[in-house]
């Protein structure tokens, strides 16, 4: 009987338990999701529905806004080239129909948009913008076919043939040429439509990529020789002193039809002189041959400036006036390069030294 009061005893306390933790858990809040399954599945469709077209339109809307012209305006470094856009022939066209043309192409702007506006707000962008054309070398050609075709027979005028056709077959891209055809007006870029932009594919060297022989652009009626513009031949200052002061500046418009050996031919050294000429060599060849130096150097006392320490140049010339600048330095500098008995010749003899008696310099 005593272990039956327990055993109910026990019963009843653990009943007690339940109860209570029963009552602990009917107020902990729950979260009815029987509720959401109850909805009307037409409602959540057209939730999600207006979701999509929601992102679909902003993401529409910023790609059309991002892909218009005016859009590049918004960098201030891109202004010259959009105003050089507006006033060309191709001012109707789309920016992204030239540079981004294609399906892929959309994808290939975005990614760059980015890069750019990186740039702009780093400051990390060059000006001017795209310098020396490089994106010239990335544009496709697939732009420009969508209007024009490869099979173009006229040319810009009867002293130029244009073969576009193999061009295109050798993988050369319209704006290889073409380089500022979108952007015309723009300052500080070189045009690639002139025969200097020929030249950086065709040459006369064997080791150039396309031939730089005449008739490969040019009708066999053409004047070879240049007759207008700054590098004319015909004007009468052409050969002295307009064709050296023009190679010196540059001297790839002459490489067009020039060999590098063929102004040699005529002045017997490398001309433009190199450094090394000019520092070393010069002194021994013009001494051993000074004519060779007298074809362009015609002027009195060209040597004087450099070689007589204190000729401040004419009105007097060199000789007239060495002896003050040696009563004033003395004669020790002259003979650096003079003999001792150099001076005698001319103030004891009364005659100048022959050139065959100088000592030659090494």
């Amino acid at each position: 009987m005593l272990e039956f009061s327990k055993m109910f005893s026990f019963n009843f306390q653990r009943l007690k338990s339940r109860i209570k933790l029963s009552h602990l858990r009917l107020r902990i809040p729950r979260l009815r999701l029987s509720d959401m399954r109850n909805k009307n599945p037409r409602v959540l469709l057209i939730i999600g529905g207006t979701a999509v077209l929601v992102i679909v339109a902003v993401l529409g809307f910023v790609s059309s806004y991002t892909s218009r012209p005016d859009f590049c305006t918004k960098c201030h470094e891109m202004q010259p080239a959009y105003d050089a856009w507006k006033v060309s022939v191709h001012a109707e066209v789309n920016c992204v129909d030239c540079h981004y043309p294609g399906f892929f192409g959309f994808f290939k702007q975005k990614a760059a948009l980015a890069s750019d506006v990186f740039k702009h707000v780093t400051k990390s962008y060059t000006v001017p913008i795209n310098a020396d054309s490089a994106l010239s070398k990335e544009v496709s050609g697939d732009g420009c076919l969508d209007c024009h075709t490869p099979k173009r027979i006229i040319t810009p005028r009867r002293t130029l043939v244009m073969n576009h056709n193999i061009h295109i077959e050798k993988g050369v891209n319209c704006t290889t040429c073409h380089n500022r055809v979108g952007h015309p007006s723009s300052q500080g870029y070189s045009s690639f439509i002139s025969m200097q932009g020929c030249f950086r594919c065709h040459g006369l060297s064997k080791t150039a990529i396309a031939p730089g022989r005449c008739n490969a652009c040019h009708p066999k009626t053409f004047n070879l020789i240049p007759a207008r513009g700054p590098l004319s031949h015909e004007t009468g200052t052409w050969l002295h002193p307009d064709h050296g002061k023009n190679a010196e500046k540059d001297t790839n418009p002459c490489m067009m039809c020039h060999q590098k050996t063929f102004c040699r031919g005529c002045h017997g050294v490398e001309v433009p002189h190199s450094e090394k000429f000019k520092k070393e060599e010069h002194g021994a060849i013009g001494s051993k041959n000074p004519e060779i130096c007298q074809k362009c150097h015609q002027q009195q006392d060209f040597c004087n400036a450099c070689h007589h320490k204190g000729y401040d140049g004419p009105p007097g010339g060199w000789i007239p006036t060495h002896k003050l600048v040696v009563a004033k330095v003395g004669p020790a500098y002259c003979f650096t390069c003079h003999g001792p008995t150099f001076c005698a010749w001319c103030h004891v003899r009364g005659e100048k030294q022959p050139r065959t008696s100088r000592p030659q310099q090494q």
